[in-house]
């Protein structure tokens, strides 16, 4: 198999852009906050619901302030800090374990020792010489032009590695191609390890997947292990999934194969270029399912920080983490699929769906180009989804059917027999199969056990197995396949614009079934249904094109779930009605509601890369030792606007604590005050496509961020 042929490139130069078709947010719907009840908590104004169309903003209301008010609460605008006043010093810290931070200008990291510890993580940020952090422009000019971009598709079934830097190779993407244990070229490596009992590695990719030992654990579609059921409730971990060496947890494995594939990588690409790639300072990209929540993310970016992948490449080097970065699966193979233009012919301002059908799962997307194809931009027009209904589901599904066939012959239903009959039925029928003109063809697989060779009423001949191709579509092929087409179908709804072009990649798209199903379906609705030649690696090379162009070439994506803020809020009549046990007097005698719901981020809410979206908040603070201020992070998945956290459609992600004594505003309000005061803030989200990061802003500065660890 050799390399697959490099697309066109386009000029990579800055431009000034626009997005057609859609209003981006610049903050989400939401009122100025309001007082405070007790230390450490918070008290926002009464706001309404996020508007029907998330891209319009909501009415600032300002509440009535009790009289007797501790201290008059701040304006709108802040204080000016005095003389000699500290610099800024915010500190945020999470309930939950922290798997990255970032935060300009450098800062110091406090971190625990690993996936598993059970002790609380947390990142304090304090610059130490200067004031509030400032966040480089849209317009800022790139100082890295030749840094090396690297990316990782680490995939259920199959993993590669792309590089590329534009001071080599005239700036091409290029891949690994030669890999332990063979010596053919392959574009991927299985996603397998070879564990011995004592949980030490044997081998991994190919040399793990073809070696058979006894007292040894073959260890295989690990990865699924993160999608979000599996995560919530280990119960939802599919059955058919092998079992995990003993002591080990799937987090392990996927440390182990990336360390694995992390270190041989950087002999490759070293026995390449020389000394000439600085890999200790490279950036490296790292694909995650568009299904997986923040959790999986989290998850993901700690492997990788654990398995090497970034570390500190010099003294003082404090914004290593910063190198490592989060791309989702149909976002990286869009960027790739958008420089085709010989392939699908899209010109600005039309749109295309991706479908990147791979091993375990199946993500689709649908972009907009935006600007000149020479300056290409994407821009996300629906929220992204994803499903585990990958080609690994046609390999468990035909085992499930030789296991039906053959319930009486048990010889051939060991362990090696069906892994035998599976990889018969990976290696030559799997994407071959054509479908019903298929039906009446006999599809012969030989058995791996020579014992009990003949039972001609279940298709067993001469030591092989024959299974008619109508039974292999019926039982294997169709749900399958119609679970991707209704994947497809459901993306497709979210789109009230026509679609130019659906692009099918991943290795799943090579089945020829599946691609002529697609167009059977489809084709009358979208005008090309294109397979790029070198689908299976779309994803990998889009990761790294993305790197090396050193801009944002997804100029906005769509909030796939809400961000919520449980408050504290003047009780309105409607608390009295719904909500009466949920209202008492603050320190200030004023009566509000807790367990309110303040919505930061709105599901379907068109988003800017990079763009933050901010809340305005007031803490009463009792004595300047009273800084924390603690928001309870929610996330929904529903499209209900609730008022309470009760309501049954949020899931606690974490608990985010700030440090506000060294804002101005707190120290200068503090001052003299013998009865508490109020201080006003802001906190903002920033959302990526497949990470959030929390901001603390003061006087339109930012003085902190993190990037939110939502694991349990």
């Amino acid at each position: 198999m050799s390399c697959c042929g490099e697309p066109k490139t386009a000029n990579d130069e800055r431009q000034n852009r626009q997005v057609v078709g859609s209003q981006i947010i610049n903050q989400q719907p939401g009122p100025l906050a309001g007082l405070t009840e007790k230390p450490g908590t918070v008290f926002q104004s009464p706001s309404p619901p996020p508007a029907a169309h998330p891209n319009q903003y909501g009415q600032n209301i300002q509440p009535p302030w009790p009289s007797n008010s501790p201290s008059s609460p701040p304006m709108n605008q802040f204080g000016v800090s005095p003389p000699g006043s500290p610099q800024p010093n915010a500190s945020f810290s999470l309930n939950h374990r922290v798997g990255q931070s970032i935060s300009r200008p450098p800062s110091s990291f406090q971190t625990g020792h690993g996936f598993g510890a059970g002790d609380n993580m947390s990142i304090s940020m304090a610059p130490p010489s200067m004031a509030p952090v400032h966040v480089r422009s849209e317009s800022s000019v790139v100082v890295d032009e030749g840094k090396m971009s690297i990316s990782i598709d680490f995939g259920t079934t199959f993993s590669g590695v792309a590089y590329g830097s534009s001071r080599i190779a005239g700036g091409q993407i290029q891949q690994i191609l030669r890999w332990p244990g063979s010596v053919e070229t392959y574009r991927k490596i299985p996603t397998c390890l070879l564990y011995d009992e004592g949980g030490q590695i044997l081998a991994w990719g190919l040399e793990a997947k073809h070696t058979a030992l006894h007292n040894s654990y073959r260890c295989e579609w690990f990865k699924l292990f993160l999608e979000p059921r599996a995560l919530r409730d280990d119960s939802a971990v599919d059955p058919r999934l092998p079992q995990l060496p003993p002591g080990k947890i799937a987090f392990d494995l996927i440390v182990d194969f990336l360390s694995c594939l992390w270190e041989y990588a950087k002999e490759q690409i070293t026995r390449e270029f020389g000394v000439v790639a600085d890999l200790a300072s490279a950036d490296v990209w790292l694909t995650v399912p568009a299904a997986w929540d923040a959790k999986g993310c989290d998850l993901m970016r700690e492997a990788a920080i654990q398995a090497g992948l970034v570390h500190s490449s010099r003294p003082g080097d404090t914004q290593w983490r910063n190198r490592l970065h989060i791309i989702t699966e149909p976002e990286a193979a869009a960027v790739h699929c958008a420089h085709l233009t010989d392939l699908h012919h899209l010109q600005p301002s039309q749109n295309f769906i991706v479908c990147d059908a791979g091993g375990g799962t199946v993500d689709l997307a649908v972009y907009k180009i935006i600007g000149q194809m020479e300056n290409l931009e994407i821009a996300e027009i629906a929220a992204r989804s994803g499903s585990n209904a990958g080609s690994l589901f046609l390999d468990l599904r035909f085992r499930e059917l030789v296991k039906t066939l053959l319930a009486d012959h048990p010889a051939h239903l060991d362990p090696a027999s069906l892994a035998y009959f599976m990889h018969s039925f990976s290696e030559t029928e799997k994407l071959d199969y054509a479908g019903t003109q298929d039906d009446d063809t006999m599809f012969h697989f030989t058995c791996f056990n020579v014992d009990d060779p003949n039972d001609p009423s279940v298709g067993l001949i001469d030591g092989q197995l024959s299974i008619p191709g109508a039974l292999l579509r019926r039982e294997v092929f169709d749900p399958v396949v119609e679970q991707v087409l209704g994947l497809i179908e459901e993306q497709l709804s979210k789109v009230d614009q026509r679609v130019d072009a659906l692009l099918l990649v991943g290795g799943f798209a090579g089945s020829e079934y599946l691609k002529q199903r697609v167009e059977e379906q489809f084709g009358p609705r979208i005008r090309v249904i294109a397979r790029p030649a070198d689908a299976d690696t779309a994803t990998l090379r889009g990761a790294a094109r993305y790197g090396l162009a050193r801009r944002p070439l997804v100029a906005s994506v769509i909030a796939p779930r809400s961000y919520i803020m449980k408050v504290k809020l003047p009780a309105e009549q409607e608390d009295w009605h719904k909500r009466p046990a949920y209202i008492r007097n603050n320190d200030a005698g004023y009566p509000i509601c807790e367990n309110r719901l303040q919505y930061l981020v709105q599901k379907g809410a068109i988003i800017r890369k990079g763009q933050r979206l901010t809340t305005k908040f007031c803490k009463f603070s009792q004595s300047i030792q009273d800084a924390s201020f603690v928001a309870v992070l929610y996330t929904s998945e529903s499209d209900k606007i609730m008022r309470y956290n009760d309501e049954g459609e949020t899931t606690e992600l974490c608990k985010w604590t700030v440090d506000l004594s060294s804002l101005p505003a707190f120290q200068q309000n503090a001052m003299g005050q013998t009865g508490g005061f109020y201080t006003e803030f802001e906190i903002g989200l920033e959302l990526d496509s497949a990470e959030v990061r929390g901001i603390l802003l003061y006087n339109n500065q930012e003085w902190g961020r993190v990037t939110f660890d939502f694991r349990n």
